[in-house]
C-alpha cells in the first residue's frame, strides 16, 4: 500500500512539475515534500528536506523535517530537528491541526531546554551590539525582551535578572543612538565622579571601578553611579597571579544593587563570593538633569596575588602601591 501510495505521489509531482520543462523553485521543492509527507512517503519527503536551505520558508521546512522524523520513528534526530526549528523561530509552536498531543509534548519540552540558551545568545548579540554603539541595538535588546516574556522562559531562574539589565541596556541604547540637540548656551557645570570606596580582596589586590563620566543626551545631562560602599571580598588562593573580571549591576533610583551578573569571570569560587558581596554595595544613584534614575554600570575588578618586588625577588612579583 505505501508503495502504492509513493508511486502515485512521484506520478503527481511529475505532471506538476515537469510537464513544462520549468525548473522547480524552493517553495516548488517545499510543496513536493509535503504532497510525499501527505502520501506517506516520509524518507523521500525527508531527503528533499534535507536538500533545501531557502530562508524564506525555513519554518515550514523545518516542520516538516520534524513531521517526518516522528513518522519514521527516529526520535533523537527528530528532538535534533525540533532544536533546529526553536533556533529559526524560538516563538513557534506545532500547529494543533496537524500533529498529535504526544509530538506537541516533545516539541514543548525540547523548547523549554533549547530557549535558554537562544535568549543569552540574543542578550550576548545585543550587548555586543552596544559595546560596538550600532545603530540596532536598542532593536536587539527589545528582541531580547520580547523572548523573556515567553512562560518557559520566565519559568527559568537563571534568566530572572535578565529583564533589568536588557531593559537598562535598551533605554541606554536610546539615548545614545539620538543626536543630542544644538546647544544655544554653555551647560551647567556636572560634578565629576568621586573615586569609589572599596575593601581588600586579597593582599596585593587592587579592585579598579569602570563606568561611564557624564554625559549630553538628547534627554538631558546624565551623571553615572557613584560607589559609596563597594567592598570586595577576600580571594583565598597560594596561586600568585593577576586575574582579570568584570560585574554588570544594575543600580536603582535609591542606589541599591537590584541586579548583579559576571560579564566577565575570575573563577567560580571567588565570582560567587564576589555577586554575592556586590548585591549589597550601595551607590549614589546615576542621575538625568539632577533626578534619579535607574541605570547600568559595569565594574572592573583587578586581583594580583603575587608578592611585592624586592632585591631578592624580581620576577613575577608586582611594585608597592605609592
Amino acid at each position: 500500500m505505501t508503495v502504492l501510495r509513493t508511486t502515485i505521489a512521484v506520478v503527481a509531482i511529475a505532471i506538476l512539475t515537469v510537464a513544462d520543462g520549468v525548473r522547480l523553485t524552493a517553495s516548488d521543492e517545499l510543496t513536493r515534500a509535503k504532497t510525499l509527507y501527505q502520501s506517506a512517503a516520509y524518507d523521500d519527503a525527508l531527503m528533499l528536506l534535507n536538500g533545501l536551505s531557502d530562508p524564506t520558508e525555513a519554518v515550514e521546512m523545518h516542520q516538516y523535517r520534524v513531521l517526518c522524523l516522528v513518522a519514521l520513528d527516529r526520535r533523537d534526530e527528530a528532538r535534533q530537528a525540533m532544536a533546529t526549528l526553536v533556533g529559526v523561530s524560538p516563538l513557534y509552536h506545532l500547529p494543533e491541526e496537524e500533529t498529535s498531543p504526544r509530538v506537541r509534548a516533545m516539541f514543548a519540552e525540547v523548547r523549554k531546554e533549547t530557549l535558554p540558551g537562544i535568549v543569552q545568545r540574543a542578550y550576548a548579540e545585543a550587548k555586543a551590539a552596544f559595546d560596538r554603539k550600532d545603530a540596532d541595538a536598542a532593536m536587539k535588546f527589545d528582541r531580547v525582551l520580547e523572548l523573556l516574556k515567553d512562560p518557559d522562559v520566565k519559568a527559568d531562574p537563571s534568566l530572572a535578572d535578565l529583564e533589568t539589565v536588557a531593559t537598562g541596556f535598551r533605554d541606554l541604547s536610546r539615548a545614545a543612538a539620538t543626536p543630542p540637540p544644538v546647544a544655544v548656551s554653555a551647560p551647567a557645570a556636572v560634578p565629576s565622579p568621586t573615586p569609589a570606596s572599596s575593601g581588600s580582596p586579597a593582599a596585593g589586590s587592587i579592585p579598579r571601578s569602570a563606568g561611564p563620566s557624564a554625559a549630553m543626551t538628547s534627554t538631558g545631562v546624565i551623571v553615572p553611579p557613584i560607589a559609596i560602599s563597594q567592598v570586595f571580598p577576600q580571594m583565598q588562593t597560594n596561586i600568585a597571579r593577576e586575574w582579570d573580571g568584570e560585574v554588570e549591576l544594575v543600580i536603582d533610583t535609591n542606589g541599591k544593587v537590584v541586579s548583579a551578573r559576571m560579564t566577565r569571570s575570575i573563577n567560580p569560587s571567588y565570582d560567587v563570593q564576589l555577586l554575592r558581596a556586590a548585591r549589597n554595595w550601595t551607590y549614589r544613584p546615576a542621575t538625568r538633569d539632577g533626578m534619579a534614575t535607574q541605570m547600568v554600570k559595569l565594574v572592573g575588578v583587578h586581583l594580583d596575588s603575587r608578592p611585592v618586588c624586592s632585591p631578592r625577588l624580581a620576577a613575577n612579583c608586582r611594585q608597592a602601591a605609592r
